[in-house]
């Protein structure tokens, strides 16, 4: 694990892989690069470099007192890219929340992006949901992670996916410090993404979890729906895919980027 001051914050970061080609991980609200554990090292041996990392005020990342935005965040991943020297168009794959961010940044810089992989994608939030999320996030800053881990988790994790995953899973979650869980669930009430879809232009795969309590099958389709010649498939997972199904999540990335780089040799060097 690396360190990388961004434009005035520090990301933590993992390289796997010696491909010329990148593929860059954007890991769920409340979680880290440890999210994808067991992805990144299926997608590396492949021949794709991998780079991981923890959102601002996740993980090891930097923790902002200050609040932030979704845009905020995508202009992290656009100074991480600079900063480790990534100039050609990646393969950017974005889980939960960061499937918002992931389509942001395709959508502000879209000369960066191969291709989008969108898994469990949170990209709208309804009235009532955002009421609940600035509840929650009160109630992290006032009483600690602990208070909300039970209730958020019981609809991430569904008790029968957990096995053997689940005990460091919220291990991981307790330790997100308050104030910048809140403020990134804060950032996701915001986000308004899902209304600009139509504009993608990327290769683009949505993957649901089929035990998928926060989103739905039936309501991710309607975000490919939006995205012109975007994939739709469901995979045996809750919401935390690369946890809850890593070698399905892996094949299926795998798929789409090859069989993007078939259709569209050009694919690496859009401008």
């Amino acid at each position: 694990m690396k360190f990388a001051d961004c434009d005035g914050v520090s990301l933590r970061f993992a390289r796997e892989g010696l491909g010329d080609v990148t593929a860059v991980l954007l890991h769920e609200l409340g979680g880290a690069l440890d999210s994808f554990d067991a992805v990144a090292p299926i997608l590396a041996v492949t021949g794709l470099a991998v780079l991981r990392y923890d959102a601002r005020g996740a993980g090891l990342s930097e923790k902002p007192r200050r609040p932030f935005s979704l845009d905020d965040e995508a202009d992290d991943l656009a100074a991480l890219l600079d900063t480790l020297a990534i100039a050609a168009p990646v393969h950017l794959v974005g889980v939960a929340a960061g499937a918002a961010v992931a389509a942001l940044f395709a959508l502000r810089r879209p000369a960066r992006v191969a291709t989008l992989a969108l898994c469990a994608p949170a990209l709208s939030v309804p009235p009532d949901r955002r009421a609940y999320l600035v509840e929650r996030s009160e109630r992290a800053v006032r009483d600690g992670m602990r208070s909300i881990a039970e209730a958020t988790l019981a609809r991430s994790f569904p008790e029968h996916l957990r096995a053997e995953t689940f005990s460091p899973y919220r291990a991981r979650f307790l330790a997100n410090d308050p104030v910048t869980y809140a403020h990134a669930n804060l950032a996701l009430a915001g986000s308004r993404v899902v209304e600009r879809l139509g504009a993608i232009a990327h290769p683009c795969l949505v993957l649901a979890g089929r035990h998928d309590l926060l989103r739905p099958p039936s309501e991710v389709e309607t975000v490919a729906d939006r995205i012109p010649g975007a994939r739709f498939a469901v995979l045996d997972s809750g919401h935390i895919m690369p946890v809850q199904a890593p070698d399905a999540m892996a094949a299926a990335l795998l798929d789409h980027i090859a069989g993007a780089r078939r259709l569209s040799p050009a694919a690496e060097a859009r401008t």
